[in-house]
């Protein structure tokens, strides 16, 4: 065990770092030194969803990863958010089925493509709203769909029948 100790006191944060910092109150400066990771790690939800709507997009990242519900509807809300950090939400297959409900009933998301099709494509997104965008998807994309197994059955049979329905009219 003695072998053990030094590496421990390796591991401690270096003295002369602490000398180097900004002076000020002892419990400022490790706030300063934290990382977005590590803050985002000490909240409670109540603070993740103040946090997330002046998060800048690494913290909106953390925060969409969130196993709160709430965290990850406040970041959706926050005005700061991007059509490609929801396009990434819509696509993910670890986030829940309500994030998903929530993203479709925005119109001004729906209007980009990619989130429509992120939506269609997760396995997670109940049927009906994935049906209901089913038709706005373009005929290659419906061709992928058709072939995906980790989309519903029934999504994908439909993909299957509009893509050859699409390939017919064509032809």
């Amino acid at each position: 065990m003695g072998a053990d100790q030094p590496d421990r006191d390796e591991a401690a944060p270096d003295p002369t770092a602490r000398a180097d910092a900004a002076p000020g109150p002892a419990s400022e400066r490790p706030e300063r030194e934290l990382t977005v990771f590590q803050l985002v790690q000490r909240m409670n939800v109540a603070e993740k969803v103040k946090f997330a709507f002046r998060a800048d997009k690494e913290g909106r990242a953390l925060l969409l990863k969130d196993s709160s519900k709430l965290v990850v509807l406040a970041v959706l809300n926050s005005p700061k958010i991007t059509e490609q950090e929801i396009e990434g939400v819509a696509k993910s297959r670890s986030v829940s089925e309500d994030v998903l409900r929530t993203i479709a009933k925005k119109r001004e998301y729906l209007a980009n493509y990619g989130i429509r099709l992120g939506l269609v494509g997760n396995p997670k997104t109940p049927v009906a709203i994935s049906m209901a965008h089913l038709n706005s998807i373009k005929t290659k994309d419906l061709g992928f769909l058709s072939k995906d197994r980790g989309v519903p059955e029934a999504i994908r049979n439909a993909a299957a029948r509009l893509f050859r329905a699409r390939q017919e009219k064509g032809s």
